[in-house]
This record gives C-alpha cells, structure tokens and sequence, in this order.
C-alpha cells in the first residue's frame, strides 16, 4: 500500500492535486492510500505524530500559518524519511527545497507527466525499502542497501559489487538511481557508490571500504563530499 499526505490551503489546488494522483496511480494499478489536509501546521503536527506511516507528502510550498519548508525542516530533524514533492505557483523557494532533500519542486499548474514520474520514483523507493528485487538470468534476488558497496554501468547491464560477491542485472543506471535511497550517490556518469561504504575520498577518487577505487567526477566532488558527511552524520545519530 503506497500512502500519500496531500496539503493546500487552497481548496480547489487540494482537489486538483488529489484528482490528478489518484488517476495517476489508477492508471498505473498501484494500490494506494491518500490523507488531504487544508493546513500545513495540522498536517505537519499528525505526520511527526509516531506509527503515521506516511511514503510521500505532496505539498503546497506556500501557507497562511506555516510554510511548506518549515514543515519539511520539522519532519527531516526527526529523521522523517518520507519523499516530499513541492507545489507552488514560483519557482522562488526551488533551491530552498532541495535542501530538505525534496524529491521534486513542481509549478502550478502541475505538468501530469511529471506529477506522474514523481510519483512511480517514490513509489518504487516504497517498495523496495530496505534493498531492491533485482533480475539476473532469469531469476529474481533481494539484495540489501547494506551489502552495496558500489555500482558500475556496464553497456546495458549494470555490475553491483556487494559485500560478499559482484552481481550483474540488465537495467540502466539513470533507472537504478531513482530507485536508490538518500545513502548512495551518483559520483561519474558511470558510478554509484554507497556512501556509508566510503573510506576516504580524494580529487577526484573515492576509496571504498573494500579497497576499490571508484572514479568521482570533479563536477560532483563538493556534493559527493556534503554528501558523505551528511550520510554518515546521520547515521552516527540513528537517522538511518
């Protein structure tokens, strides 16, 4: 079941919005549950309430009482992990949301196909919480987050080197990076690395716990570098 939060102050936004995800998952048979709520600060207040296991929260950014960022900022300092999708009638807060790790920031009014692909990303994340069902040679295998350690495209396939073994499944790897969670981080047009698995990083090379080296792109060096910290910050806490 994919559970959805939606919030706008503005009635018919609200509806809008509801209408055009509930035939978006129809169409795309997901089975689903969504909760509306007309104010941002009520809507903020049941989501950081315990046992409210909500996978995405779509939002207007903008509000009377309480902004969507501030919400955001609120559920992230909890260790919130839901996906969050920005709507607004500006393009004024767009950075701003990225900082709280917001999925997507979408303008009003809101573009089907990309409410759509939004959609199918967090839904995947959903459903593949805790590690990914991949195909090889016809057979289907669970493969935990944590037995990654770094990801390698490889013409149509990908090469996926765990812990204990490499794995090899046909996908591209812009496909596999939505699917992933907040740990892992596309470093080369090439490369995905678990950033938990990291040892230490280098311009522009990253050594992997395993002892492999992984290629960094120098345009993605200082994000990687955020990043990493940010990751492994988190998990010192418990967030992850």
């Amino acid at each position: 079941m994919f559970r959805i939060a939606i919030c706008d102050d503005e009635a018919t936004a609200l509806q809008l919005n509801t209408m055009l995800t509930e035939n978006i998952l129809k169409e795309e048979k997901i089975s689903y549950e969504i909760r509306t709520f007309d104010d941002i600060k009520v809507m903020s207040e049941t989501l950081m309430r315990p046992g409210q296991p909500y996978d995405l929260l779509i939002t207007d950014i903008l509000s009377g009482n309480m902004n969507g960022l501030e919400a955001a900022e609120k559920l992230r300092s909890i260790g919130e992990k839901l996906d969050i999708i920005f709507i607004s009638s500006t393009a004024e807060f767009a950075l701003e949301g990225y900082k709280v790790q917001a999925l997507r920031y979408l303008k009003k009014p809101v573009d089907i196909e990309q409410l759509r692909e939004a959609l199918l990303i967090s839904y995947r994340k959903s459903a593949n919480k805790g590690g990914l069902s991949l195909s090889s040679e016809g057979k289907l295998y669970n493969i935990s987050y944590d037995e990654i350690i770094y990801c390698e495209s490889q013409a149509r396939d990908i090469e996926l080197t765990l812990k204990s073994r490499k794995f090899i499944t046909h996908m591209k790897i812009s496909d596999l990076e939505k699917i992933l969670p907040d740990q892992f981080f596309r470093c080369h047009r090439s490369y995905i690395v678990n950033l938990l698995e990291v040892a230490n990083m280098e311009r522009y090379v990253a050594t992997m716990k395993n002892e492999d080296y992984v290629p960094i792109s120098q345009q993605l060096y200082l994000e990687m570098k955020n990043r990493m910290f940010q990751s492994q910050n988190r998990m010192l806490q418990g967030g992850d």
